[in-house]
């Protein structure tokens, strides 16, 4: 015997519905309808708390103390950067380079030290066109990372972001896919040209039906919708802000809801592939 998981309905399931399969199972957790999977997407979502990262023993020295370190650039060269600024908007890096005091691959090669990550100078964009990993462009714009490479057999991928390095988006990544990531920062405007890029040459695109709601009980239905398709699978889900991001999965198929979250309105990305 068992009684619906969602919270308020307790509803008792004799063994002869267990033997029919009756209801949805989630995770080894009955469900009698999908008015009850909603109940509890909604308590999900309204619960969801970001992934806890840990916290650097020692903060990374900073970016024009790496490059003085490195001679890339001279005391005076840091002091006009960064009176510039201001008026310019630009982050010391950009700064730096518009101000000619040293090139790109120098700025970005010091903020891989001050990461502790690796880099990559260039990737072309055609490595990405066919969408390397299956994301759908939606997650690739949220997450702020892109994967250029297929998944190799013991699931590592190498996936691209800009500086600084979006960890708890790389964390929801891992959480949702179980890759293991091998991470490498690119120039901002290779980024962009990546994200741009990616999926955009694919024969069979991604199904992908954007919805934009305007109450996390909206993206809640559609979760609940994606769970009704069949009666067993599995459900994880990753928060960083300002995004949650739901997996269902069941026989093969995974269905994806990615939901952005404002003060009074939210977007929903739902996700057959």
């Amino acid at each position: 015997m068992a009684f619906c998981a969602s919270e308020g309905c307790r509803r008792w399931r004799p063994e002869v519905l267990a033997r029919r399969m009756s209801g949805i199972q989630i995770d080894g957790r009955w469900f009698c309808s999908q008015e009850c999977v909603e109940r509890m997407a909604r308590q999900l979502l309204a619960g969801a708390r970001p992934l806890r990262l840990g916290v650097p023993a020692v903060a990374p020295p900073r970016l024009g103390v790496l490059l003085l370190h490195e001679r890339a650039i001279t005391a005076g060269q840091l002091t006009r950067a960064i009176a510039s600024q201001p008026g310019t908007g630009l982050r010391l890096g950009a700064q730096l380079c518009a101000d000619g005091a040293c090139d790109e691959v120098t700025v970005l090669r010091a903020l891989a030290a001050q990461a502790g990550a690796r880099f990559v100078a260039s990737i072309a964009p055609s490595a990405v066109a066919d969408a390397p990993g299956g994301l759908p462009r939606e997650a690739v714009r949220a997450l702020g990372v892109v994967p250029f490479t297929l998944p190799e057999v013991t699931g590592r991928i190498r996936v691209a972001c800009a500086a600084p390095i979006p960890r708890a988006a790389l964390a929801a990544l891992r959480r949702l896919t179980g890759w293991t990531l091998a991470v490498y920062l690119v120039s901002d405007t290779t980024f962009a040209a990546l994200r741009d890029a990616y999926g955009s040459a694919t024969d069979r695109p991604p199904r992908v039906e954007l919805v934009r709601t305007s109450t996390v009980a909206d993206a809640a239905t559609r979760i609940a919708a994606a769970a009704a398709g069949s009666r067993r699978m599995t459900m994880a889900d990753a928060h960083w802000a300002p995004y949650t991001w739901v997996r269902v999965t069941a026989e093969g198929i995974v269905r994806d809801v990615l939901l952005e979250n404002a003060e009074e309105s939210c977007q929903a990305a739902s996700t057959l592939h």
